[in-house]
Parts: C-alpha cells; structure tokens; sequence
C-alpha cells in the first residue's frame, strides 16, 4: 500500500519508483534513499527520504544529489526529512535544495510560483496526446466506471503514473473531467459527470488528429501495425475497400527496418500515430478505434468518406 504526506495541508500519495525507472542512478544510492514520485497542485514531482537519518547527507550534497537525479527523471526532486532545526533549513535554501518537512514546512519556491501562473492561465488549445488517449478509451468503454484513480488507468494503459497524472490535469483543465480526494488517503478519484454523447461534442475543440507523420512505402513492414484510413473505414460501413492499406503505428513502436520509406508516394501508406493505434479492452484490435479513425479522416475532402465518417459517429452505441 502507497503512503500518504502532507505537504502545506494538502494530502498526496507516494507513488514508489521503479529501480527500472531510475537507470544511471548508482546502486549505493538505492540503499540510502528511497525514492517516490508525488503530484503536488498537478505538477510531478521526485521524492527522496533517507532509510537512516543519520545518514543523510550536507546541503551542498544534496544539491549535487538532486540536481543529478533530476537529469535522470525529467522533473525536480525534494528530499523529504523528518525535522531540521531553523539553521539547518536555512542552510538548505541557500543551496537551493527543495524539501518537506512533514507538513510543518516545505520549500517548493518554483512549484509554487509556477502554480499559481497556471491557474490564472487554465485555457489550453488542445489536449495532449496521452490525455486524448485516456479521454477516448473512457468514451469507447462499453460498462466504464464510475470513477477512476490513476493507478486505475496505469494498470490498463501503456503510460507511467506521472504521464497519466498529467493527462487528469490536462483533462480537469479542458473541464471533460473532474477530480476529488475523499478522505485522508489523498487518492485523487477521476470522474466525467456529461453523457458520453455530450462529452464528445464538448471535447471537440480540444481533439486533433492522432497523426503525427505519414510514410509511403511498397512493402509491408514488419511490426505492431493496425489497419487505419480507408480500409478500416470499410471495416466500419459500407464503404469498399482499396487495394492498398493504410497502415498505423505508435511513434514509441516504430522502429527503423530495412523498408524504405519516402515522403511523396508508394504503394502503403504509413501513418505514425502521437499515442497507442489500439484500445488494450476491444478485440478487434488490427484495427483502428473509431473515433481516432474519425479524427484521423474528418478533414478527407472526398465526399463519400465524409458521409460514412458521420454515419459511423451516429451509430455509434454511447
């Protein structure tokens, strides 16, 4: 079970980091400090504490320590300590070291600062890939829950806690979710209160393509490749499929092989998609979901796959 801090009043979990996780970080460290990841005001945040507090370490180390760790996991770090007397502290700010000290003080300057720019400024244009990914596997869901924590979600997606907290506070922004914590556990619990339906029309002006690149290519490549664009419309209606495929794949799974690609014309077309090309519950799974199929296709200028993009969105059972 996760443990919970304090920090300013504000319950959060401790999320343990996977030593896999923490490549480059040397094995005495691992058996001085433990290490955690926490979401402070929606922003990630690494936590180390010492398993011994007589071992903990000098300003000035911690401040090498931390500025290294932070290199290696992509976002600021804290040490977290049990108690520091006024020049102890003191000594640490000099040295510009975050931490938190129970919930009786903790130095966070720039989350804080940078928290506060945020909330006069909650108007994002779009959403982010992980977080259209997470948005439409709760529309695509045929019996979805209630609520969700975000353990919940990184227990079905390909994602880490942090990128899918990340993805909340994206969502929470765009207001198609809300969150609460219930109770002293400081579980954030994920809810999305409109239709299914509505919820669709709404997030519209936040939706884009899933596309990031497209290929062209005369051979089948090898690898993790779900049916996309005309085909697997034609999967969905009653369009007639073509001779020729496109093909799509996760940019995270598309590898370099001996197929040569090129950026004007081939037989195959490759897309490289911003996020997963299947949903981890539907079987169908060689093919395209339908509403990134959707996304992927609504700007199409033919007027016969307009017109089966909208009739496979109207049939679709919310």
């Amino acid at each position: 079970m996760n443990k919970t801090i304090s920090i300013l009043g504000v319950q959060t979990e401790l999320i343990p980091i996977r030593r896999d996780k923490l490549r480059g970080i040397n094995a005495d460290l691992f058996l001085r400090f433990s290490f955690y990841t926490i979401e402070f005001n929606n922003q990630a945040l690494c936590v180390i504490q010492a398993k011994n507090e007589q071992n903990s370490l000098t300003p000035l180390k911690y401040k090498q320590l931390t500025n290294q760790i932070e290199i290696l996991v992509g976002m600021p770090v804290a040490v977290k300590v049990g108690s520091l007397s006024y020049y102890e502290r003191e000594r640490l700010i000099n040295q510009g070291v975050y931490f938190i000290i129970s919930d009786k003080y903790a130095f966070l300057p720039t989350l804080i600062v940078n928290v506060q720019a945020k909330k006069k400024n909650k108007n994002p244009a779009k959403l982010t890939p992980v977080a259209q990914y997470l948005l439409l596997y709760y529309l695509l869901s045929e019996k979805p829950k209630e609520e969700y924590t975000i353990k919940d979600f990184e227990q079905i997606m390909p994602y880490n806690y942090l990128a899918i907290a990340r993805a909340v506070a994206n969502l929470e922004d765009c207001k198609l979710c809300s969150t609460e914590i219930k109770d002293t556990t400081g579980i954030k619990y994920i809810g999305f209160s409109d239709l299914k339906r509505e919820l669709w029309l709404k997030a519209q002006d936040y939706l884009s393509t899933p596309v990031k690149k497209v290929l062209y290519c005369d051979v089948i490549p090898d690898g993790k490749f779900s049916l996309s664009g005309v085909n697997a419309l034609a999967h969905y209606s009653h369009l007639n499929s073509e001779q020729y495929e496109t093909r799509a794949i996760w940019d995270k799974l598309f590898k370099p092989s001996k197929v040569k690609f090129n950026d004007v014309e081939g037989s195959y077309k490759i897309e490289v998609w911003k996020y997963p090309t299947t949903m981890p519950f539907l079987s169908n799974n060689n093919v395209v979901d339908k509403l990134s199929l959707y996304l992927s296709m609504k700007n199409e200028p033919d007027a016969r796959i307009e017109k089966e993009l909208e009739l496979m969105i109207e049939d679709m059972k919310w």
